[in-house]
This record gives structure tokens, C-alpha cells and sequence, in this order.
């Protein structure tokens, strides 16, 4: 009984491939969707995501796309530049743990790229990074409330602000930083997403933008409903889109 004129939907999994396609349907049908069907496919594959920042003057590393069968040649050249680059799917999974980062001293381990599952690898050029916070944007505003990091450990060289117990929360977040997550969401057209983005020595490089991660542990942080922010922008959308 639902019908494109009293529904609006609002999806909590995203990828390019059936997710994208499904949503898209329902688009073409006239049914109000967020976020965009189109931001889920850009926003849900790294290498389009990194492109398309670049292209819209968003601070981003350097990307390339590779088949697993050319991407050793491509790392060896990058490593001899005297820079390090990391290695991963092109869709997220495995909370990182196919995530590579290869240099000079490791260099030898190329072949652990056989393990990542996908025919298809990123290739990004590692940031040296000081944090890495994650900000909550609902109808492209970032929340001050809800913004968390987490920071690089010894040798220990990835941060996580996605299911990480330990991940703190920024008490009083830049203005630059809420800036930059909100001018983010505009250019990608993302509603609701909670974007991540690395501090350095050299300023902020964006990492990726989320639409459908978990937010238990970031609410018991917090203390803020964020699930509760969102339904209510929803909310809000729909009575627009309704009339009332």
C-alpha cells in the first residue's frame, strides 16, 4: 500500500552494485529517497568517492585504481618514489583488516594484496596522519556534539571511528573541521553521513563519507540520540514532501 506520494525512505546499507540499483528503482518510480541513490553509489565505492573530491577541489590523496593482477607493478613504483601508499578494496569490508600499507621495510610482503577480497584494489597514497574524526552531518549540518576520533597508537599506524570502543569525543571541534564535513556533504549530496577526515601537520584531508555505519557506540560516547536527529529530519522531509 505504499505509494511515492505518502513514503518517503531512507536507507541504513549502501553499495554500488544492487543497493544503488534497487534505490534507484524506487527513485524512478517517484518515491523520496535518502540519501540520493547517486550518493550512495559515489559515496559507497573509495576510488569514485576519491575522484570525485578531487574534482570538486575537496582535500584528498592521491588515488588510482587497480586490478590485483597490475597493482604490485604500481606499489613497487610508488614505494621507490620514496612514498608509501596503502592498499584496499574498492567497497569497505572486514573492519579494515584487508586494509595494506606498504614502504620500503615491507616491501617484500606484496603478495599479502592475494588476501584482499576483490579483483579490483584501491591504491592510495598513505597519509601521515596526527587523528583521524569522524563528524556527524544531518541535513548537511554538522552535529558540535557528535564528533569523535580516534588517534594512531606506537606502530601502530590505522585509526578507526567506525566500531572502535575506544574512540573519544571531541569536546570542542574546529570550526574548520565542521566546515570542511558540511562543504563535503553539499558537494556529494549526502543529507545524513558521517564523514571522516584526517588531521596532519599540513592541515585536514578528507578520508571517506559514510551513510549507513552503526552509531551505538558513538550515542553511548555521546550521550546524544543521534538515531533520534535523524528521524526527526526525516521527519521533517516527509511533512514537506506531504504538505502538512
Amino acid at each position: 500500500n505504499l505509494h511515492p506520494q505518502n513514503t518517503l525512505i531512507h536507507t541504513r546499507t549502501a553499495s554500488p552494485g544492487k543497493i544503488y540499483t534497487a534505490l534507484s528503482n524506487l527513485k524512478n518510480q517517484g518515491f523520496t529517497v535518502i540519501n540520493d541513490p547517486e550518493t550512495i553509489r559515489l559515496t559507497s565505492d573509495k576510488f569514485n568517492a576519491c575522484d570525485f573530491a578531487l574534482k570538486n577541489q575537496l582535500p584528498c590523496a592521491a588515488t588510482w585504481k587497480k586490478q590485483k593482477s597490475e597493482a604490485p607493478t604500481s606499489i613497487r613504483e610508488i614505494v621507490e618514489s620514496g612514498k608509501s601508499v596503502v592498499v584496499k578494496p574498492v567497497v569497505s569490508q572486514g573492519q579494515g583488516v584487508y586494509c595494506l600499507k606498504f614502504d620500503r621495510n615491507n616491501l617484500q610482503q606484496i603478495g599479502e594484496i592475494e588476501n584482499i577480497p576483490s579483483k579490483n584494489l584501491v591504491l592510495q597514497e598513505f597519509i601521515n596522519c596526527t587523528r583521524l574524526s569522524r563528524v556527524i552531518v544531518i541535513g548537511f549540518k554538522a552535529l558540535k556534539e557528535c564528533v569523535f576520533y580516534d588517534e594512531p597508537h606506537g606502530q601502530d599506524w590505522k585509526c578507526s571511528v567506525c566500531l572502535n570502543n575506544q574512540i573519544e569525543l571531541d569536546k570542542n571541534p574546529s570550526e574548520a573541521l565542521l566546515n570542511l564535513a558540511e562543504e563535503t556533504a553539499k558537494k556529494f549530496n549526502s543529507e545524513i553521513g558521517f564523514i571522516d577526515i584526517f588531521s596532519t601537520k599540513n592541515g585536514f584531508v578528507l578520508n571517506e563519507i559514510n551513510t549507513a555505519c552503526s552509531l551505538a557506540i558513538h550515542e553511548q560516547k555521546s550521550g546524544i540520540n543521534i538515531s533520534g536527529k535523524i528521524a526527526e529530519y526525516l521527519v521533517e522531509c516527509y511533512k514537506k514532501r506531504v504538505g502538512i
